[in-house]
C-alpha cells in the first residue's frame, strides 16, 4: 500500500469499517494463510479466512455474517470483494494503482515474514519507535520514516564534513594511520566545526 495511500474500508452493518494493513496484521495474517491464500480466499470468497482478515483489521467477525444473513451472501460479495483484495494487496505489498508495476527481482523471492520482521527491526532499532507503534505502523509507514530518517542524517552530515562537489576531492579516508595522525593532533582537519555550530543555531 503506497504511503499517504487512501484508506481502505469496508461497509458493515450499516457503518464503514477500515481495513489496515497494519504491521501486526500482515504478519498474522501471512503466517497463517499465506500471500497466495489470502487472494484466493477473497476470489474464493471464503467467509472463514475473510472472518479472520476482518479480526486481524479489528473488526467484529460477527458483523461479515450479520450482513449475509441480512443481505444475501451475493451483495455482500459483490460488495466486499473489491476492498478485501485492495486489503490482500497492501499485504503483499502490490499497489494496484501503480501504472508501471517494479520489475520483478531477481533470484529467490522474499520471505514475507522475513520482511515484516526487518521493518520491525528498523521501526524499534533504527527509529526508536516503541514496539506497540511498530506493530501499529503498516509498512509503508516505516519505509518512509526510515527514507526521512536516512536523509536528514545524510544532510547533517553533508553540512558538517561537506560534499565532493563543495570541496573537489573525494572524502577522507580514516585508514590506521590517518586515525593515529588524528590522535596525536587533538582534532580532525576535515572536520568542519563551523558548519556545525551553524547547524545548531537553527534548531
Amino acid at each position: 500500500m503506497k504511503f499517504g495511500a487512501d484508506g481502505i474500508f469496508v461497509e458493515l452493518a450499516g457503518e464503514a469499517h477500515e481495513l489496515r494493513p497494519s504491521l501486526r496484521a500482515s504478519m498474522r495474517l501471512v503466517r497463517r494463510h499465506g500471500l497466495s491464500g489470502l487472494l484466493a480466499a477473497v476470489q474464493d470468497f471464503n467467509t472463514i479466512v475473510i472472518t479472520d482478515m476482518l479480526r486481524e483489521a479489528a473488526i467484529t467477525p460477527g458483523l461479515l455474517l450479520a450482513e449475509i444473513a441480512a443481505s444475501g451472501l451475493g451483495n455482500v460479495r459483490s460488495r466486499l470483494t473489491g476492498p478485501l483484495a485492495q486489503f490482500a494487496l497492501a499485504i503483499a505489498g502490490i499497489d494496484p494503482d501503480e501504472p508501471t508495476p517494479s520489475k520483478p527481482a531477481s533470484g529467490k523471492p522474499a520471505d514475507p515474514e522475513q520482511v515484516f520482521a526487518q521493518l520491525f527491526g528498523i521501526a524499534t532499532g533504527w527509529l526508536g519507535w516503541a514496539p506497540e507503534e511498530a506493530w501499529n505502523a503498516t509498512p509503508a509507514e516505516i519505509i518512509a520514516a526510515k527514507s526521512g530518517r536516512t536523509d536528514l542524517i545524510t544532510d547533517i552530515l553533508k553540512a558538517v564534513f561537506g560534499t565532493t562537489e563543495k570541496t573537489g576531492h573525494a572524502p577522507e579516508v580514516y585508514t590506521t594511520e590517518r586515525l593515529k595522525q588524528i590522535e596525536e593532533q587533538g582534532f580532525d582537519p576535515a572536520f568542519n566545526r563551523e558548519a556545525l555550530h551553524s547547524l545548531k543555531s537553527r534548531q
